[in-house]
């Protein structure tokens, strides 16, 4: 069995793992981060790393690293990234290199996340599917007939940058307003919440009492709290929308939702399937299944270790 090495960079969480070639994860370890430079993430990337790779017992051969953002994987530079303001082409994989002496390959996180829901997680029996990261941001792959889908320029799965407020009240991070991603992240839900409690809804939650985070709502939704689970099933709609629209445009057999915000659970889950089933003119049996991710929270790492080794050793 070989040994790869995984690397997820979030807008606020940096994961490294050492994945075997089952795509079983055999040591993981996560650390905040500020979202800033490139060379403060190579530090933290290249610490967690020496971590991991202390805690098993063969070294990995490749490495894969999966990046919130706009990637050029041939190329490994990450044009720009909404959640990482001060990237602008990053030669990633150049950077990375000259720490990990590995063969390396960078793509999209959410790229990596979908491809490892494909070859071992929720969407293994499928040969087309999307799966959705919802979190910070909001990523998206694309499996088209078995294989990962970047497009002509390698930026297909922006989905979260598709526009579905045409009255643009919603600022987005990526400059533009009224995205899909602006009303479906961790920080929609919570100012749903809020707006709620504001206007003096009784709630389980305290605004006051700490920060209120997704997993708090979720938590609350889970306990029947009225504020909560509004606040859910607003977001849900808004997420069965942007469903709704990959459907139209490219019919998958399966739509996986995970990451942070996912976890609220089914509430989420069924309000955005409702809403898909509204929105379209195809019966229920003909509509994709949406489905909750299988891997957690190590769907990127995971990914992103058999990227590297599928394109190294196979």
């Amino acid at each position: 069995m070989s040994y790869y090495l995984g690397i997820d960079i979030g807008g606020t969480n940096v994961k490294v793992a050492v994945v075997a070639d089952d795509g079983s994860v055999k040591a993981l370890a996560k650390r905040w981060w500020s979202g800033g430079e490139p060379s403060e993430l190579v530090s933290v990337a290249t610490e967690l790393a020496d971590v991991v790779v202390s805690e098993v017992t063969e070294a990995p051969v490749a490495c894969g690293v999966g990046c919130a953002g706009i990637v050029v994987h041939g190329l490994g530079v990450v044009r720009r990234s909404p959640n990482l303001p001060t990237w602008h082409d990053v030669r990633l994989a150049e950077m990375l290199g000259e720490r990990i002496a590995l063969p390396l390959v960078i793509d999209n996180d959410a790229n990596a996340a979908a491809y490892a829901e494909y070859l071992v997680g929720a969407a293994r029996d499928a040969t087309s599917a999307v799966v959705i990261t919802l979190g910070t941001g909001m990523g998206a792959g694309i499996i088209l007939n078995d294989s990962v889908y970047r497009g002509n320029q390698g930026f297909a799965g922006e989905i979260g940058h598709t526009t579905v407020d045409l009255s643009g009240r919603t600022p987005c991070a990526c400059g533009a307003s009224g995205c899909l991603e602006s009303l479906v992240n961790a920080e929609s839900l919570v100012n749903r919440a809020l707006s709620l409690i504001e206007r003096g809804a009784s709630s389980l939650l305290d605004a006051s009492a700490g920060v209120l985070t997704a997993q708090k709502i979720g938590a609350a939704a889970a306990e029947g709290d009225e504020v909560a689970l509004a606040a859910v099933e607003g977001l849900g709609r808004a997420l069965g929308v942007g469903l709704a629209n990959i459907t139209a445009m490219l019919d998958p057999e399966i739509i996986v939702i995970g990451g942070g915000v996912a976890e609220v659970g089914r509430p989420l889950l069924d309000t955005a399937s409702d809403e898909l089933i509204k929105r379209t003119l195809r019966c229920r049996e003909e509509l994709p299944r949406v489905v909750p991710a299988a891997l957690g929270p190590a769907a990127g790492v995971a990914g992103a270790a058999l990227l590297a080794r599928d394109k190294f050793l196979r």
